[in-house]
């Protein structure tokens, strides 16, 4: 694997703990430089949510380029403690919100206290059928704020039906990104 850092913004260069797990697959430099190129005007100042955080190095890397603050999602306790303490090699602590809970808990639970994002990326463990029930309860829940894009995360040649179409969708090596904006 790699060694995972953040490539752009006030922590540029900065190196990310990460896990050699199967199940861990952090997005490569290329495809976080891609996403982030897309999401240039769209990032600073904004709310990001990161949902199946693993290592946090989305979120992270939407902090290093001016997100205001991000709530990370991600039930494996280890992959919190990544993420914990890849904020605290950032600086990034105090501009962070993390929960251990399931990504469908957490939304619900943020609907309630009625969090808006300006942006959510969705990144789920490929081939699992997540990625458009997640997407699906976004929408039903309401979480996006006006304006706002979710972006999606999965693998090439992966079979996924969305009620609604992307505007846009991207391929990099064997990820394709997708995105979605508020109606």
């Amino acid at each position: 694997m790699s060694q995972l850092r953040v490539i752009g913004g006030i922590a540029k260069g900065k190196r990310l703990k990460s896990r050699n797990v199967k199940h861990l697959r952090p997005a490569t430099d290329y495809v976080k430089e891609a996403l982030f190129n897309i999401l240039m005007l769209y990032v600073p100042g904004s709310r990001f949510l990161d949902l199946y955080a693993g290592t946090g190095s989305i979120g992270i890397e939407a902090l290093s380029r001016g997100a205001d603050r991000v709530c990370f999602v991600e039930r494996d306790p280890l992959n919190v403690k990544l993420i914990k303490e890849n904020l605290q090699i950032t600086g990034f602590s105090e501009q962070a919100e993390i929960y251990t809970k399931d990504v469908f808990q957490a939304l619900n639970m943020m609907h309630q206290k009625e969090y808006k994002f300006d942006l959510i990326f969705v990144d789920p463990p490929f081939r699992q059928g997540l990625l458009v029930p997640t997407v699906e309860k976004i929408w039903e829940l309401g979480i996006l704020a006006a304006g706002g894009c979710i972006i999606t995360r999965s693998a090439k040649g992966e079979k996924n039906h969305f009620s609604k179409e992307p505007y846009r969708e991207e391929r990099y090596g064997d990820s394709i990104l997708h995105f979605f904006k508020y109606n």
